[in-house]
């Protein structure tokens, strides 16, 4: 596992918010989830819409 931000692999666990386990980066401070669902529709989708 990595920081989103820095790429950093020194990572520590931070508690757990909503059923998910939060972790911290030891290098940035930026707190994160493991596994992050993006929301929307995907960039063909968008280019396909502009079309038309």
């Amino acid at each position: 596992m990595e920081c989103p931000r820095c790429k950093s692999h020194h990572i520590r666990k931070n508690g757990k918010q909503r059923g998910k386990q939060n972790y911290i980066c030891a290098d940035c401070a930026r707190q994160f989830i493991e596994y992050h669902n993006q929301k929307g529709y995907s960039n063909e989708i968008k280019r396909e819409c502009l079309e038309m």
